[in-house]
């Protein structure tokens, strides 16, 4: 199994905010050197708890900090920005990198965001991302002159002057183009159906109990069955949860209980009730709302304990959901930096190289 990491990211909105960022530049550089072998970071523009803006500046950034780890867009929310703009971007880190991007795409985003961008109701969102991938896959293996119309987007170059490279657009130095995930929340998510039916990386959120998990694959299955397409091994599928390891299983389930980890859960509680998404959160849809608090995500959305207990509880994951290639760690708040970086090594050095 291989051991990624996922960065919303997650901090407390009273923090100030270059620390916050310089903490989650940290925690890449000593993911790389502990040996994940990739990161995805994400993006919002109005959420104080998530506070990167711009997931492809922060990547650029931590290029020349890292010698191995693949970093990628987790994700880059489609209706939020011109296709254009998403392809030739992430085309330029591709060749900034040397071929070490990976390309999230996603809807995302909260309603706050969602009107400063003046962005019309979530179904049209869903139809807008879709249309904009289509359009940056085809920016990076068509050349001019084209004419790309559909509902939400027209993108054209019918005049280029090709002897002066008028016209000629960045392509990706990874051909045809760097690896592509999709986001997958709901067990029967369409991004992950459509992400089957192309091929592309299923990530599985950390917001979902287990069961719905390992629908996400019998979903991704399915789209691939219906392009006719042969479904790749597990390999693919990322999983992510919110993972501490310990000294030992009472320190470990203290430091979440009473730091950050627990608040951010209060925050995203919150977050998807006012969505009417809490839902999502339940491993028993009959349960009550009100029993969805912080304590029953700790409990059932993270793994928590000393080595030999968090071994244990992945065994269980892999198990439950039928097996997965890569584990993706949530990057929590260092409320205690010292604790995190003796977590992260315990989870590389000594829980995952006991993983199947």
């Amino acid at each position: 199994m291989q051991l990624g990491l996922f960065m919303m990211p997650l901090h407390p909105p009273k923090k100030d905010r270059t620390i916050c960022f310089e903490e989650d530049i940290e925690a890449i550089v000593l993911a790389d050197e502990l040996g994940f072998s990739e990161a995805w970071i994400g993006q919002h523009h109005s959420v104080a708890w998530e506070p990167i803006p711009a997931n492809d500046l922060f990547i650029a950034n931590l290029l020349p900090r890292t010698t191995n780890i693949r970093l990628g867009t987790g994700v880059s929310i489609v209706p939020q920005h011109h296709p254009v703009n998403i392809a030739v971007r992430l085309a330029f880190l591709d060749h900034l990198s040397r071929g070490r991007i990976n390309c999230g795409f996603g809807q995302g985003g909260v309603p706050t965001d969602w009107g400063l961008f003046d962005l019309p109701d979530p179904k049209t969102q869903g139809l807008m991302t879709v249309e904009g991938i289509e359009l940056v896959l085809k920016l990076w293996q068509e050349k001019a002159p084209f004419d790309f119309k559909g509902e939400h987007w027209h993108v054209k170059i019918t005049d280029p002057v090709p002897e002066l490279g008028i016209g000629e657009l960045l392509q990706p130095y990874q051909q045809p183009h760097p690896p592509i995930a999709m986001s997958v929340i709901k067990g029967t998510s369409m991004a992950a159906r459509m992400a089957g039916a192309r091929g592309w990386i299923p990530m599985s959120t950390n917001l979902v109990p287990v069961p719905t998990v390992a629908e996400h694959w019998d979903t991704y299955c399915a789209g691939a069955r219906e392009e006719k397409r042969e479904v790749p091994t597990r390999d693919i599928w990322r999983i992510s949860r919110s993972i501490y390891v310990g000294s030992s299983q009472a320190e470990a389930e203290q430091h979440v209980a009473s730091g950050t980890t627990r608040q951010s859960f209060e925050y995203l509680i919150q977050v998807l009730g006012s969505l009417g998404q809490l839902g999502l959160m339940k491993r028993d849809p009959n349960m009550a709302d009100s029993d969805v608090t912080p304590d029953y995500c700790l409990e059932e959305l993270c793994i928590v304990g000393d080595v030999d207990s968090v071994t244990q509880q992945l065994h269980a994951l892999h198990g439950e959901t039928g097996g997965f290639g890569t584990l993706l760690m949530i990057a929590h708040d260092w409320d205690d930096a010292d604790k995190w970086r003796a977590s992260m090594a315990r989870l590389a050095n000594e829980v995952v190289p006991r993983l199947p």
